[in-house]
């Protein structure tokens, strides 16, 4: 099973490696095709649409079929996309790559997520997932960081070849070194997924509506994240150059990656519900005190304060949902998780684009601030619910 660990995180790595690079590029990209605030929303919003869409039914593909051959074709669709991306002409063909890339990650991450799920050893849940977040977000760290300086040094096409190349090594690594199912003992067609199950547990609806409208504030601050860093004075922006903005995404990411794995153990050892609204309170803090930055290290410290926020809730909230779906269909369970993140992404960055055309580009970090809070409040609503009952 550790060996399985360890290629899963190689595999997860290198694929998030790839998705890192081009993220804060898009925005820039789309801008540079003609496309509006509302349009760079909406892009953003359609990569989650084909996730909400495609999440669950890849989940339950993969509790009934084979998880190493659907996470295959999922980086095989990545690598397309990365070709494409380099090569669009307009603003539709953008979207509609963007759609593509969105299959390709809801046949990868969920069921990545549900391999190590059905792997992991009773009790070092925490452990497991953490190990998993550590790859997930060390790769998103590192991208940034590279994606912007490719940028600024060549061309903005030159990052998303590099995604390709770094998404042919992760589907080589996984033809080649993960093990099947069958051999490292995970269930084989014993589990007869159940959506109604799923969310008939209460647990789990408390999760999947954190998830939903947490991810609403996050999606009105990632899209336009690098606008704020780099963009012009006028539009509201620091006009910062576009590896700093990568620089402060890698620094945020890298953190979090670092504090997983303590945060994972501290999971198996202490209250999740309690790690969970910690975690979403000092992301509050950090979603606020984002648009009253001024310089670099400002924003780096929200930022901080946001990976924080996030490191803490993860592994807490990622434990939870492995030790229902072993029960329920690892990769249905991990499937409806993505999807509710799904969900808020796609309201998200199409709110942010509406509320910056009507009051500048700072107000939407204030509308993320706001829906975090919405939704922790409710987590801790439907928990305590749960426990009085």
């Amino acid at each position: 099973m550790i060996q399985a660990l360890r290629v899963l995180m190689v595999c997860v790595f290198t694929a998030m490696l790839g998705l890192g690079i081009v993220g804060p590029i898009m925005p820039i990209y789309a801008k540079s095709l003609g496309a509006t605030f509302v349009q760079i929303g909406l892009m953003s919003s359609v990569w989650s649409i084909a996730r909400l869409v495609f999440n669950p039914l890849m989940g339950r593909l993969s509790d009934v079929r084979s998880k190493k051959r659907i996470m295959e074709g999922g980086l095989a669709v990545y690598m397309v996309t990365s070709v494409l991306y380099a090569l669009a002409w307009d603003f539709t063909s953008l979207v509609s790559i963007r759609f593509l890339h969105g299959i390709g990650s809801a046949m990868t991450m969920p069921i990545a997520m549900a391999y190590a799920a059905e792997i992991t050893p009773k009790g070092q849940e925490g452990r497991y997932m953490g190990m998993i977040n550590l790859a997930t977000f060390t790769g998103m760290g590192l991208g940034p960081l590279i994606g912007g300086t490719l940028t600024d040094i060549f061309s903005i096409a030159v990052p998303f070849y590099i995604m390709g190349g770094f998404t042919a090594l992760s589907l080589l690594l996984n033809l080649i070194f993960l093990p099947s199912e069958q051999s490292v003992s995970m269930a084989d067609g014993k589990i007869r997924p159940s959506f109604k199950k799923i969310l008939s547990n209460s647990s789990l609806r408390a999760i999947f509506l954190y998830r939903v409208v947490a991810a609403v504030g996050q999606g009105s601050i990632m899209g336009f994240l690098s606008l704020f860093i780099s963009g012009s004075v006028e539009s509201g922006g620091l006009e910062l150059p576009l590896s700093i903005s990568g620089l402060i995404l890698s620094i945020g990411q890298i953190s979090s990656a670092v504090m997983q794995r303590p945060f994972g153990d501290l999971a198996d050892r202490y209250n999740k519900t309690h790690l969970i609204l910690l975690g979403g309170a000092l992301s509050i803090v950090g979603f606020a005190t984002l648009p009253l930055s001024h310089n670099m290290w400002e924003v780096l410290a929200a930022s901080l304060f946001w990976s924080l926020g996030g490191s803490i809730a993860m592994p807490a909230l990622t434990a939870i949902v492995a030790i229902e779906g072993k029960a329920l269909g690892a990769g249905s369970t991990m499937g409806m998780l993505d999807t509710a993140m799904s969900g808020g992404m796609v309201v998200g960055p199409l709110i942010s684009g509406m509320v910056i055309d009507l009051f500048g580009l700072k107000a939407t970090f204030y509308v993320g601030s706001v829906m975090l809070s919405v939704g922790t409040t409710l987590f801790y609503m439907l928990i305590r619910t749960k426990q009085t009952q």
